[in-house]
């Protein structure tokens, strides 16, 4: 369900080790734009921490991994050439004789980054002082008593205007948007150069590739850092026209990027340390401590999805945690201090700000609490069920009928998906779940059969066919002679023709789906394509994400499976409409209350709520809260075991997850309705029945949501297309409805207890007193439950004891 960003094998944060010397060593592509006056305000804009919508092109996969593109210089079919010569065009003059001057060795590096007051408008620069107003250019007649002591890049000058004041509120619209239009079209091009390099070395892995790579994300982000100094020279707060508006309040933010270069240089250092450390993580084995060397992929996360050993999966859990988090804690704390400098370096007052800014709301902290609340009942009543169900696996000696479920036995190494113990969790065991796998094989389907059965799927909704390119240069098999990333995702080259899937596809079912997952991505290049190069994203950081899981629901459904010809016996009954609901809800429901802690405990430590020595027992806290999770062993501030989750480490917001998988039910109930497919309250026409194949109006509705890009708030882009203005997660209950009345009754007869009673400290500050309870061998006792004091009463009525017996 996460293909909108990705776990590169080469990090974008090593792209900043050689910033520094790339300022001096390297050709830097040249800005060459409209003059512009010389004033600064307040930045607005998307999150490139690290990817954002000025990023190089859009690139989407389907893990929870993010990881920057990379080049490849080859004659490969597919491979794109890619430019080494400096594109001549949008440049930073770096020596000063152009656009501001980035050597903050000479500078505050805040000159051009004044906050803008709200209560004053001040916004205004001086222009004989300011050390970033372009007096040396040549064309600037200084003697000339008409210009002396004004900005020479006014857009109004030779008016009747006497001040700064009156010329900042006459700018004139036309020659911004002449900037706009020339960065725009250089912006596109350097983003295809970037691109293309990082699409040449996931196709073609090798050390030439990826010094391409990394050569060509250097050059692409000095020439963001370059088109960023320029825009924050333009008046924005005059400008009335609101995609231009728009357009300059975008660009004016590029995340980590506006640190100064020392400063950039060490906070990518941080992180890519970090990952490391976590890349390179080793456990040994389970009893074995000569069978080391197991790595998170595939073998620490086969164990934990596939054993049902308590001490086993314990010590997996354990071991990653001190392997990853624990080595990366002193690390981290240096990094929330520098995402935070960054985040104030572009006009906000923290990074909880900054990450919240793309969704354009006043109270993000608020409105996704609300959500949560609206699906959390039937969150309770999975929960229960689950706890039940692991209940009768180990024991209710080890759980108990009201405690938090023990994280380690969640067929995960996160808990954040609970797929892998739905085999012994299944509602109708004796149902096999659907999968059409053999059927696919038995029918000959090939990887190109399955991506030509996807279009065929958005061409019979109206939508576009791929374009020429896109069957000539995507990868849609492993090759036989190279290396290649085969994690799924989905290319935009940003040049309006040149769209790719990147995908070692397998015939299967799981495939199948994926596969017009992908294709949805595309779809949303091609209906934004003619929007400006800055609004060419999805509307929210989680709409890209949400569309491909809209058209993975529709697709997935076992009407959709059986209209293909791929299941020849009837599935809709009882059992296996519950075993289909139950094993969507693992997934996507389990997985919402992990999403939303992650950036819930982010967003506390960036504001400062949670103190340093209090970052891991919060984390617990939360994961307690709103997950009902609690760690099969107790856990202290030394350990840090945020730091486990990929995320965590390199710095991606992970909220967008949670807008996602809320977001497609949404979408997914509008078109199910608007095509008469859904009916609420008709158990006739549920929602997970519905598949919008062949269906014109769906393809009408989808094309609304997509085309617009980003040129809007996504609040104003989702109102205009189905009629709703804000996160809901009722769609979410619609569609899981007949699994929640199955849950309700099942819970009801078997007396379980909905929700979870907090039953035991799960952190504590100090190792020592954690110590107790670990070591004493009660932690994850269900039926009771000893505390320090209690434990202390024990040990002296004991001492007490013996000494009786001893001198009585």
């Amino acid at each position: 369900m996460a293909c909108l960003t990705r776990k590169f094998s080469l990090s974008w944060v090593q792209l900043g080790l050689v910033l520094c010397f790339i300022y001096c060593a390297i050709g830097v592509p040249q800005l060459d734009l409209p003059p512009i006056p010389s004033t600064s305000q307040s930045g607005y804009g998307l999150s490139s921490t690290p990817s954002s919508l000025n990023s190089p092109g859009n690139q989407f996969d389907r893990n929870y991994q993010f990881s920057t593109a990379r080049p490849s210089p080859t004659s490969t079919p597919g491979v794109y050439q890619v430019s080494s010569t400096p594109f001549n065009g949008i440049s930073p003059d770096i020596s000063n004789n152009g656009y501001p001057n980035v050597d903050y060795n000479s500078r505050n590096p805040s000159s051009t980054l004044r906050p803008y007051d709200e209560s004053n408008g001040d916004d205004r620069i001086d222009i004989n002082s300011d050390p970033n107003f372009r007096r040396n250019d040549p064309n600037f007649v200084r003697n000339d008593p008409n210009y002396v002591g004004t900005n020479p890049y006014d857009f109004n000058r030779g008016g009747d205007v006497n001040s700064i004041d009156d010329r900042y509120r006459q700018v004139n619209l036309q020659q911004v948007r002449d900037f706009l239009a020339q960065a725009d079209d250089q912006a596109s091009k350097e983003c295809t150069n970037n691109v293309a390099a990082q699409w040449n070395f996931e196709t073609n892995v090798n050390d030439e590739t990826q010094h391409a790579a990394l050569d060509a994300q250097q050059r692409y982000t000095l020439f963001q850092r370059g088109l960023w100094e320029a825009a924050q020279q333009i008046p924005r707060g005059a400008i009335r026209d609101f995609p231009t508006f728009r357009q300059l309040r975008l660009l004016s933010i590029i995340g980590p990027a506006a640190l100064p270069p020392d400063q950039l240089d060490r906070y990518n250092r941080i992180i890519n340390d970090m990952l490391a450390v976590y890349n390179t993580a080793e456990v040994c084995a389970y009893n074995e401590p000569f069978k080391c060397g197991l790595h998170l992929q595939p073998e620490l996360q086969y164990i934990m999805s596939h054993s049902r050993d308590w001490d086993e999966l314990q010590h997996i859990w354990t071991e990653w945690r001190r392997n990853t988090g624990r080595r990366v804690r002193d690390l981290y704390e240096q990094l929330v201090d520098l995402t935070n400098q960054a985040a104030r370096l572009n006009n906000f007052t923290d990074a909880s700000a900054y990450w919240m800014f793309p969704y354009e709301t006043s109270n993000m902290r608020q409105e996704v609490d609300d959500v949560w609340q609206q699906i959390k009942p039937l969150y309770d009543q999975l929960h229960a069920y689950v706890r039940r169900r692991l209940r009768e696996a180990y024991g209710p000696e080890r759980i108990s009928r009201s405690a938090p479920l023990p994280a380690h036995i969640l067929g995960d190494m996160w808990g954040q998906s609970w797929s892998g113990i739905v085999p012994f969790t299944l509602p109708y065991p004796g149902k096999n779940l659907l999968d059409v796998s053999q059927e696919m094989a038995k029918q000959g389907f090939t990887p190109l059969t399955m991506f030509q059965l996807a279009e065929e799927y958005f061409v019979s909704m109206n939508m576009s066919a791929m374009p020429p390119d896109f069957w000539a240069l995507s990868v849609l098999d492993q090759p036989p002679d190279r290396h290649i990333h085969c994690q799924p995702s989905a290319w935009d080259f940003c040049n309006k023709h040149d769209y790719r899937i990147k995908m070692c596809t397998h015939v299967d079912m799981k495939d199948l789906v994926t596969a017009h997952h992908e294709m949805a991505h595309i779809e949303y290049f091609l209906a934004y394509r003619n929007q400006p190069k800055v609004f060419r994203d999805g509307a929210n950081p989680g709409f890209h994400e949400a569309i491909g899981e809209t058209i993975a629901l529709s697709v997935g459904s076992p009407r959709h499976l059986q209209t293909l010809g791929l299941v020849q016996r009837s599935v809709d009954d009882t059992a296996h409409n519950t075993n289909f609901l139950f094993t969507q809800a693992m997934d996507k429901l389990a997985f919402l209350p992990f999403a939303l802690v992650m950036d819930r405990w982010r967003w506390d430590v960036f504001t400062g709520d949670v103190r340093k020595e209090q970052y891991n027992c919060h984390w617990w806290r939360l994961r307690e809260q709103y997950q009902g999770v609690k760690p099969p062993v107790l856990r202290s501030e030394l350990d840090f075991d945020p730091g486990s989750k990929y995320h965590i480490p390199a710095n991606i917001p992970y909220i967008r997850y949670f807008v996602s998988t809320v977001l497609q039910f949404q979408i997914f109930r509008a078109l199910c309705e608007r095509t008469g497919q859904f009916i609420p309250g008709d158990p006739t026409r549920p929602l997970h029945k519905c598949d919008i194949y062949r269906n014109p109006e769906a393809g009408r509705i989808l094309n609304r949501l997509m085309e617009r890009g980003s040129s809007a708030p996504w609040t104003h882009i989702l109102q205009e297309a189905i009629g709703e203005s804000r996160l809901n997660g009722e769609a979410m209950r619609d569609y899981f409805r007949p699994l929640e009345d199955w849950l309700s009754s099942e819970n009801l007869r078997t007396g379980e207890f909905l929700g979870w009673s907090y039953d035991g400290d799960y952190c504590k500050f100090s190792i020592e007193t954690a110590g107790l309870q670990v070591y004493g061998g009660f932690y994850n006792a269900a039926q009771r439950h000893y505390d320090v004091t209690t434990f202390i009463a024990l040990f002296v009525t004991s001492a007490l004891v013996t000494i009786a017996f001893r001198y009585r």
